[in-house]
């Protein structure tokens, strides 16, 4: 007599499979990745590569655990006012998981790594890793850390200077420094001219702070990057200076400012995000205090945005896997539903995307990292990374949080359970870097205020149409067919009216994202097809190019159907 499985029996050994395939090291598994970074940095790839791979197997072993018992038992951190007798003594209070995910992903040196010019695209391959776990409440302090460190190597003198580099730059989260950057407040939110918080001198000539921030993110770091109007008679982002503010005085004591409360976030929970009051607070100003606003945009917001790309992108390539392995191991009428060609096009809609996604961010990076040496250094690439950091922020948030989605539906029922896998966290995460570092119509608005003032879609444009004679031959024609519909688009859309404008800055926007895509995955394309070597990018960039590019519509056609007073029309009354 054969013994067998009852249906639920077979059922549940089938979602073990899945299981213990996401504890694999998909970092091993990632030739595609590989491929990238050894085209970006490939002296730097064979050094870089036996560590990467211990850290993936760090990340899917272990700090995923700790990332998701964390999230799922609502450790949230915790403000604490007074010392246990009763002395004033403001704390944030983060469960002990939270210390040891903290741990793991400092151990890992990344912060050390991008603390050296070049550095960037290195240390930014051990974030995007650990990513794949979410925000993990250690990405933000971790691009807020390296926003600092920057600003502090540009700037020539700084009181502690070395000292905080050293800090911020340690293996350890117990005792390194974390930084943080706060800049909104309740009346301005993404309109930063607005802001009210001021800064006066003392009678020692020492700076201090007043007023409120609204939404400050990392609230117990050490060291706080803040704006902050040094002059009440001039009015917009001219009049806002850039403060270093220490958590701790040389006394020990608490610099003069108190955390109003928590945010309660529907992601990123594990990280303190709070309304601080600053009462005084000793500050020093970092550079010419007349180029506040600049410094914030070039170096720290700039910065930031490329780390927020990195980390989307992990997240929706978790998604992926864990979608990907779960299609594969799951049956539904008789055969795994991976074979259905429903699930097939997500799964290959994803992918495409990803490594879309990930060369453009990669090259983007790879030039940071030449501008940052002085191989590069001209007015014109300034503004080039400027629009290429800016695309990549902008579509790669978009996209995670859609790949995220997309993954939950091939989950069915169980993609919304928590305890199931990490795709819920992995989605509140992804809607909360959606919004960091600017929203998807800022973004917009920036790269149209950009166009408007430096040209800078001019400049991009030149840049594509360098790299044309990068491809191969069997692309080149089909690649100046779409630089030639990209000018024809920026030729109507600049002779509309400032308010189309502002209306169809969004295709803009996604027309300059698909070609930098493209043009960065036909140069990988490109490179495998040369070299012989493995892989799918030739395959893929015939897929995005097809769906982005070949059938996409007209400016001038789209523009020709869309009545701008209707929305106004429509949207009147209840």
């Amino acid at each position: 007599m054969t013994s067998s499985l009852q249906p639920h029996q077979s059922a549940r050994k089938d979602l073990q499979k899945w299981r213990e395939k996401l504890k694999e090291n998909f970092y091993d598994l990632d030739s595609s990745f590989h491929h990238s970074l050894k085209m970006a940095i490939p002296k730097k790839f064979e050094e870089l590569h036996p560590s990467l791979s211990s850290y993936g197997k760090l990340v899917f072993e272990k700090l995923e655990k700790l990332v998701n018992e964390n999230d799922l038992f609502i450790n949230n951190p915790r403000l604490e006012s007074y010392d246990e007798i009763g002395q004033s003594d403001q704390r944030v209070i983060h469960h002990p998981l939270y210390h040891q995910t903290g741990d793991l992903i400092y151990k890992s040196g990344m912060m050390k790594k991008m603390s050296s010019p070049g550095g960037l695209l290195p240390s930014l391959a051990y974030f995007y890793l650990s990513s794949h776990a979410g925000e993990a409440g250690h990405h933000c302090p971790i691009a807020c850390s390296a926003g600092i460190i920057r600003i502090l190597q540009k700037v020539p003198d700084f009181p502690k200077k070395q000292f905080f580099l050293e800090k911020l730059t340690e293996s350890s989260f117990e005792t390194n420094f974390t930084g943080a950057q706060f800049l909104t407040e309740i009346q301005g939110g993404s309109d930063v001219g607005k802001n009210a918080t001021f800064a006066t001198q003392d009678e020692k000539n020492d700076w201090r702070i007043h007023g409120e921030k609204w939404f400050c993110s990392n609230a117990n770091a050490e060291l706080i990057l803040l704006t902050a109007r040094y002059d009440q008679n001039i009015k917009g982002t001219k009049g806002l200076g850039l403060f270093l503010i220490p958590q701790k005085l040389e006394n020990g004591q608490t610099n003069s400012y108190t955390l109003r409360q928590l945010k309660n976030k529907i992601g990123t929970r594990a990280m303190a995000s709070a309304e601080i009051d600053f009462e005084g607070a000793l500050a020093w100003p970092v550079g010419k205090i007349e180029d506040g606003f600049s410094l914030v945009m070039e170096n720290v917001l700039h910065i930031s945005r490329i780390f927020n790309t990195f980390t989307c992108l992990g997240m929706g390539k978790r998604a992926y896997q864990v979608a990907k392995t779960y299609a594969h191991n799951r049956k539904a009428f008789g055969k795994s539903i991976d074979q259905y060609p429903l699930i097939q096009e997500t799964l290959a809609d994803m992918r495409v995307e990803q490594l879309a996604l990930m060369s453009f961010i990669i090259k983007t990076t790879s030039l940071q990292d030449q501008h940052d040496t002085g191989e590069l250094i001209t007015p014109e690439n300034k503004l080039l990374l400027r629009i290429m950091v800016n695309l990549n922020k902008y579509i790669s948030s978009l996209w995670s949080l859609e790949h995220i989605h997309r993954a939950i539906d091939i989950l069915g029922g169980n993609g919304a359970i928590e305890t199931f896998s990490p795709l819920p966290r992995l989605l509140r995460d992804s809607i909360v870097c959606e919004n960091w570092e600017g929203t998807h119509n800022t973004l917009r608005m920036q790269i149209l205020r950009d166009i408007e003032r430096y040209k800078i879609d001019s400049i991009f444009v030149s840049y594509l149409e360098n790299e044309i004679p990068k491809l191969s031959k069997a692309y080149q024609k089909k690649f100046m067919e779409y630089l030639e519909a990209l000018k024809n688009d920026l030729s109507w859309f600049k002779n509309q009216t400032p308010y189309d404008k502002s209306f169809f800055i969004k295709e803009i926007t996604n027309h300059l994202s698909f070609l930098g895509m493209a043009f960065s995955l036909g140069l990988e394309a490109t490179h495998q097809k040369e070299t012989g070597e493995k892989g799918v990018k030739e395959k893929a960039l015939d897929f995005f190019t097809n769906k982005y590019l070949s059938k996409r519509e007209k400016l001038i056609e789209i523009g020709d159907h869309i009545r701008l007073e209707d929305f106004l029309e429509i949207t009147k009354g209840n």
